[in-house]
């Protein structure tokens, strides 16, 4: 047994160590993040299979097990370190578009640079136990002592093998994304309609190597099917228009994109408030265009709302992880592409965007996007909660108005940021809300009564502003929305409240999977809008589009065409899509016309945003 042992030691070693580097992801990523989801166990096998191909290459290359594990636990050690670091300051995991454009490590190092050294004081214990960890490994690879025979041209020929079955994976053809994303990550099954667009817990459930490698895949771009580029130009060159009967006057716009904001009161099942917590959201939906809106997010990547709204493309036809403003819009040909805030720097508007905090740092994609002004007002002495108040941009917002020329007209996108997580009853001193009864724990209800304030001070702002726009003598809209609903975690138990709230959990799964994306938008005016047909179910996408097409300004053939699709296709995300009356159907199972105008759009998209 022993003699047996000692023959097979070098390979009982090299999957010891394999199991160690899986095991040491799944803990020290869930401890970075503080989110304790299951593992995909065929993601996990999956991500050993890669790591073992990346050992194996060492392995033969150097001719060492110890020499290839020492390289493997710098690598993976530094790839954690350099995760908790991104994560403590953007709540994003690291990906491999981290790396492929420089340009992200910059604006890292521009959040991090005034308090990295507390930081890595703060995660220095536990990194330095995983470094003893990885030392003790390297310290058994030594005493297994194997070698691989041969000179480094013959182990170099030999490595060839794992490293060409690396380079099929890392640079794949649609066909090895398509088996991969089925039968390894159910990514096109049936089972994955409750699959989370939250980066950080997509990465929990696969190992950090196992969400790198799904975020990888998702970022590969195929040419569609039945892709004509010809075709498609002659039909932007012939459609029929839409006829509105009567044109809205061009107008100012306000958009408040208020981060995570939902209408806690349709929650009466499980809590009873003492008082309505949105009064003004319910009451203004009577005074203007109220918008069941379907989110491409759930739990974070505000960006990604960002940039369905202010482009009139969807998020869709990309992968589920993929992150356009990340991945596309640090390419300065993006400068060039079509956008609805280019529609309007073209009929004559100054437009601003104002962020609370600006997580993804992109003052280069608005560059890109065509905005003409880019301000972060993340203002410690104005902070309610964690983060600016809406109350404080909320001022910005008027003084912007009360400033501006009066021949001028201003589109201002105000992003809020005070109802971002963590809900944790600590985050406001004094409350405004109070929560009467509670189906809930004591630590699920005071995550709510958190997050119940956060939407009151939202409506607070909502209220005041619509009163504000009143008072203006120029034709003024005010657009309103929620971008994603929030990610709630219990204290106790780490447990996402919605799956514990009946609002979200009824009998009626396809119910179930459109109410956690529904984000409901408001479209108020100083004038008369009240009179307006097919907005009742909008996505972000169409949100924008739908106004600038209802006001009597000039819009691209393009913008005028996606306006056309509205009828049909004028709600949806990966998962879930509403005809306009309202009736849900899961998008993977489109047919007819819905599925014809959805394939017509993935080809048109492609033709405008990716195809050079």
């Amino acid at each position: 047994m022993k003699e047996k042992l000692k023959k097979y030691s070098g390979v009982i070693c090299f999957f010891c160590t394999i199991i160690l580097f899986i095991l040491t992801m799944i803990l020290v990523f869930n401890y970075s993040t503080d989110i304790w989801y299951y593992m995909k166990w065929k993601v996990v096998i999956f991500t050993g299979i890669i790591l073992s191909l990346v050992q194996l290459f060492l392995v033969i290359l150097t001719g060492k097990l110890k020499r290839a594990v020492i390289i493997e636990s710098i690598l993976l050690w530094l790839l954690l370190f350099i995760n908790k670091i991104r994560y403590t300051y953007t709540y994003e995991p690291l990906t491999f578009s981290d790396f492929v454009y420089s340009t992200n490590a910059g604006e890292l190092f521009t959040l991090i640079k005034n308090s990295i050294l507390e930081v890595v004081w703060g995660v220095l214990p536990v990194f330095a136990c995983i470094a003893v960890v990885f030392a003790f490994m390297i310290w058994i690879a030594s005493l297994v002592n194997c070698n691989i025979k041969g000179n480094l041209k013959v182990r170099a020929l030999k490595s060839l093998i794992p490293l060409s079955v690396l380079i099929i994976l890392f640079a794949p053809s649609k066909s090895v994304k398509d088996f991969v994303f089925t039968y390894v990550y159910d990514k096109y099954s049936q089972k994955d309609y409750g699959h989370n667009t939250s980066n950080a817990q997509y990465y929990a459930e696969d190992t950090m190597i196992g969400g790198m490698y799904g975020d990888l895949l998702e970022s590969r771009i195929f040419e569609p099917d039945n892709y004509n580029p010809e075709k498609l130009n002659e039909l932007i060159n012939n459609f029929e228009e839409i006829e509105e009967e009567e044109k809205w006057e061009k107008s100012n716009i306000i958009v408040t994109f208020s981060e995570s904001f939902f209408d806690v009161s349709l929650l009466e099942d499980d809590v009873k408030f003492k008082e309505l917590p949105t009064p003004n959201f319910n009451r203004l939906k009577d005074e203007g265009i109220f918008v069941n809106m379907i989110s491409p997010s759930y739990g974070g990547v505000s960006a990604n709302v960002e940039f369905e709204f202010l482009t009139g493309y969807s998020l869709n036809f990309f992968g589920r992880g993929y992150t356009p403003f990340m991945a596309l819009y640090k390419n300065k040909k993006y400068a060039n592409k079509l956008s609805l805030v280019k529609e309007l720097n073209n009929n004559g508007y100054n437009t601003r965007v104002v962020f609370g905090k600006d997580y993804f740092n992109s003052k280069n994609v608005y560059k890109y996007l065509g905005m003409d002004s880019y301000e972060e007002k993340d203002v410690r002495s104005k902070y309610k909660g964690y983060y600016t108040s809406d109350e404080y941009l909320m001022d910005e917002t008027i003084k912007a108005f009360e400033n501006k020329r009066d021949d001028e007209k201003m589109f201002y996108m105000n992003c809020t940021i005070e109802s971002h997580m963590p809900f944790i009853k600590e985050k406001y001193k004094e409350y405004d809300v109070e929560i009467e009864e509670s189906k809930l724990s004591q630590s699920m209800t005071d995550v709510l009564l958190s997050y119940s304030q956060s939407c009151y001070d939202a409506d607070e702002q909502l209220g005041r502003m619509y009163d504000y726009i009143q008072t203006l003598s120029e034709p003024t809209i005010l657009v309103f929305f929620g971008d994603h609903l929030p990610y709630l975690p219990d204290t106790e138990t780490k447990d996402d409240l919605l799956e514990h709230l009946s609002y979200f959990n009824t009998k009626d799964q396809l119910l179930n999977d459109f109410r956690k994306y529904n984000t409901q938008a408001l479209v108020l005016a100083n004038f008369d809008i009240k009179e307006t047909d097919g907005m009742d179910y909008l996505s972000p996408d169409m949100l924008l589009t739908t106004i600038l097409n209802k006001m009597d300004i000039q819009l691209s053939d393009y913008y005028k065409w996606l306006y056309t699709t509205k009828d049909v296709l004028p709600n949806s995300n990966y998962l879930v899509t509403t005809d306009l009356e309202g009736k849900l159907y899961y998008t993977n199972n489109l047919n007819g016309e819905m599925k014809r105008i959805y394939d017509l759009k993935e080809r048109m998209q492609y033709n405008n945003l990716i195809d050079d």
